[in-house]
């Protein structure tokens, strides 16, 4: 690191550029004897860069602890058009990265955005006014259709979702069980987005190569978000009416459809797996999963891989059915050790065989459908970039607005939709001061007894209380951002400090009496959030 200059000098014995008063501080004020002067400058929280919709979740969680819910829902909603949604799926890759795990635990970040979003369900968002001739139309209404629809509609915009299901939500609806995401939840969260924004959902209309080049005549731009239909089966497994995939087992227990058979075998580690055999336990069927890596090397949430051993769910870790064969009534299947193969994983020493009457597969997901490609069309969610996460998929139908806004030369692109974090450094859990902290663990959110749940669909655990939201909410560190809490002014020795608490630009909470103020550095040693820096002053 360059060494200041003054620094420097002294170290070499030159004392020439040090200030000496010969007036008093009416005429030569203290501020003239600092080599250096605060600043205040607002870093990104680790929570905020590791959410892929970039939710400024310190500032609605400061929003919410001042007693002002309605400005912190609508601040949420400006990045997160579904938060009840997501408080529910989402991976939470926020609290992941909450500097608070280092300190005791992470701040319950999916339960306060879920809280908020409960909220939402009974505020529907500010409506909007159709005032651009554009239309725009949206092949496929699950979570990245509908996130593009919104941040399209809010800049006025006529929006049209053409869905082939007959209800819209896309895996939310058809792959996500109840027991996870309760439908009333998602049908209200759904409703508000269409009539506040004023979305026409057109159902039960499945789009081909015909038709899309149909659209493409009679809308400006058109966003390809139609999602991964269909199960991926593995290549050595006959086709057969009892092997199956899993999301259209998933799919016919969200409509209601008769299961038939008893016992089932569900191949696969991740949440479309756990889904599956959690839902058809819930059935009253005989279920075990089968996968090929070790428990730990499952991708399934850790916490769903949880919930279902407690429910008693049989999970057979590194093994693989090497060959299907049809009896009179069922299946056989012959099981093998995994290992690994030239970095694949094949098949072992055999092991046993049993019988299932359906053999479900849940390995991955693809996509039957096929348009004709014109320069007015832009793909989305996992369409565009495979299976991944509710979270990801709603930023991914963002970045697909934004993309139509940056075409249709609406300039400039509001920071709301893809706020430049790059500008700013994080905030390291190290550069805080933990001294006015007390160790308090999360909230435990009481969940469903095993027993009873998995006879059931009922949702495992509740949201919040008002009390248990704000026990909650004063345990975020607020990293990297002025809170205008006042112990800088308290300890500044030469009162040159002064709060704006009004202030919404958190860059100017703080305001510096640079005239007084002599450089000794204590404001900047002793802040909380790390956001008080000192410079040389020149």
């Amino acid at each position: 690191m360059t060494e200041l200059k003054y620094v420097k000098a002294i170290k070499d014995g030159d004392f020439r550029g040090l200030p000496i008063s010969r007036a008093s501080t009416a005429v030569n004020m203290t501020g003239s004897w600092k080599f250096f002067r605060p600043h205040l400058v607002s870093k990104n929280s680790p929570c905020r860069e590791a959410c892929p919709l970039q939710i400024p979740i310190a500032a609605y969680l400061g929003r919410l602890a001042e007693g002002k819910p309605s400005a912190a829902l609508a601040l949420l909603r400006e990045f997160n058009p579904m938060p009840a949604v997501t408080g529910r799926v989402c991976p939470n890759f926020c609290q992941n990265a909450c500097n608070r795990m280092e300190f005791d635990e992470a701040v319950s970040v999916g339960e306060l955005e879920r809280y908020l979003g409960d909220l939402g369900l009974e505020q529907a968002p500010d409506p909007v006014t159709v005032n651009r001739t554009e239309k725009i139309a949206i092949i496929g209404a699950g979570p990245a259709g509908l996130s593009a629809a919104t941040f399209l509609a809010r800049r006025g915009f006529k929006i049209t979702l053409f869905e082939q299901a007959p209800a819209a939500g896309g895996l939310l609806r058809y792959a996500i069980p109840a027991y996870r995401l309760p439908r009333a939840i998602l049908n209200r969260e759904i409703d508000n987005l269409l009539k506040s924004y004023q979305i026409d959902l057109k159902c039960e209309c499945r789009i081909g190569p015909d038709e899309t080049s149909q659209l493409a005549t009679e809308y400006s731009r058109i966003i390809w978000a139609p999602g991964l239909q269909s199960s991926r089966l593995p290549a050595a497994w006959p086709r057969l009416p009892l092997i199956k995939g899993a999301l259209e087992v998933l799919s016919a227990i969200s409509r209601g459809a008769d299961i038939n058979g008893q016992r089932f075998l569900v191949v696969g580690g991740g949440n479309a797996a756990l889904d599956t055999a959690r839902s058809l336990r819930r059935l009253g069927k005989e279920v075990e999963i089968i996968y090929r890596r070790t428990l730990a090397e499952m991708p399934a949430y850790a916490a769903e891989i949880k919930q279902a051993l407690a429910e008693g769910l049989v999970i057979h870790t590194e093994e693989v059915i090497e060959n299907v064969k049809p009896l009179t009534t069922g299946l056989q299947l012959f099981i093998h050790k995994s290992r690994k193969i030239n970095e694949q994983i094949g098949a072992g020493e055999f092991l046993r065989t049993a019988t299932a009457d359906c053999l479900i597969a849940a390995i991955g997901q693809e996509s039957d459908l096929r348009f004709n490609e014109h320069n007015n069309f832009i793909t989305a969610g996992d369409f565009a970039h495979g299976a991944a996460s509710v979270a990801e998929a709603l930023a991914s139908g963002r970045r697909a607005a934004e993309t139509v806004l940056q075409q249709l030369g609406i300039l400039p692109v509001p920071e709301n939709i893809t706020p430049d974090l790059k500008s700013k450094s994080r905030i390291e859990y190290k550069q805080l001061q933990l001294d006015y902290y007390a160790k308090k663990p999360a909230v435990k959110m009481a969940e469903l007894d095993s027993l009873s749940r998995k006879e059931n669909f009922s949702e495992i655990h509740q949201t919040l209380s008002s009390e248990q939201m704000q026990i909650e909410i004063e345990r975020c560190f607020h990293c990297g951002s002025c809170t205008a809490c006042g112990i800088c002014w308290f300890f500044c020795p030469d009162v040159a400090i002064a709060l704006d608490r009004e202030e919404s630009d958190l860059e100017s909470r703080v305001l510096f009496d640079y005239d007084h103020c002599k450089g000794c550095g204590q404001c900047a040693a002793i802040c909380p959030r790390g956001v008080i820096e000192m410079e040389e002053d020149n």
